[in-house]
């Protein structure tokens, strides 16, 4: 069972090798480039991190997949070598859905210090049913970028009880330079409600107080 996991590691120290060879060798490149059009690829690499690494990130699951399929289609007892690499899998599993966590934590450009849209989109301490809650409402700024850019901001909505604790959350596009658009988050008796200008379907709502559900998922990485 281990031998799977001993082998995965080794192809994923094989890639990042690769790809730390690629990276040099851009560098290097770039460094012999005409002055006018120098640091031109590494300026280029940054601008387009987010979709380099989903790419990369593609291909991995692309190279382990084309290794499965070769292992099973090899195996005398496809069922066996299933059981055998069901450990490997399990271990990647958790450390996928951990570095998920981490990233949705510390890498979303969103953030209330910069992009805090509580006055302009009605967040801010609420009752319902006598209860206060805070509403929260942070950006991530306009994405204009020229590969994967819509014109729209990504926004965190979240919903703290009075003691501070995280109650429910919610990612969704908020377009400031058009009609519909912008439209600011509505209290009602039993929810509140709010517009994703991505899928102009109508509004959506958060049942107050938020559910086990709501608690779930807001702990949940990338699903909110």
């Amino acid at each position: 069972m281990l031998n799977y996991f001993y082998k995965s590691i080794k192809n994923l120290f094989l890639i990042l090798t690769s790809i730390i060879v690629l990276i040099l060798a851009c560098v290097v490149i770039d460094w012999f480039l005409p002055r006018q059009i120098h640091n031109g690829l590494i300026v280029a690499s940054l601008h387009f991190i987010e979709q380099i690494g989903l790419a990369v990130v593609f291909g991995i699951f692309v190279f382990f997949g084309y290794k499965t399929f070769k292992v099973f289609r090899a195996a005398e007892s496809p069922s066996q070598e299933f059981i055998k690499m069901t450990p490997t899998v399990i271990i990647w599993l958790v450390i996928i859905f951990l570095g998920a966590i981490f990233i949705d934590n510390h890498g979303s450009r969103s953030g209330c210090q910069n992009y805090n849209y509580n006055e302009k989109l009605n967040g801010g301490v609420k009752v319902f049913n006598g209860k206060k809650y805070t509403i929260n409402i942070c950006g991530s700024g306009v994405d204009n970028s020229p590969f994967f850019g819509d014109g729209m901001d990504t926004v965190h909505l979240t919903v703290l009880s009075e003691q501070g604790a995280l109650l429910a959350r919610r990612r969704y596009k908020v377009f400031w330079d058009g009609e519909p658009g912008n439209e600011p988050i509505g209290i009602e008796k039993d929810k509140l409600t709010y517009y994703d200008d991505e899928n102009q379907d109508g509004p959506r709502s958060i049942t107050m107080p938020p559910t086990w559900v709501d608690w779930i998922r807001a702990r949940l990485p990338l699903v909110d």
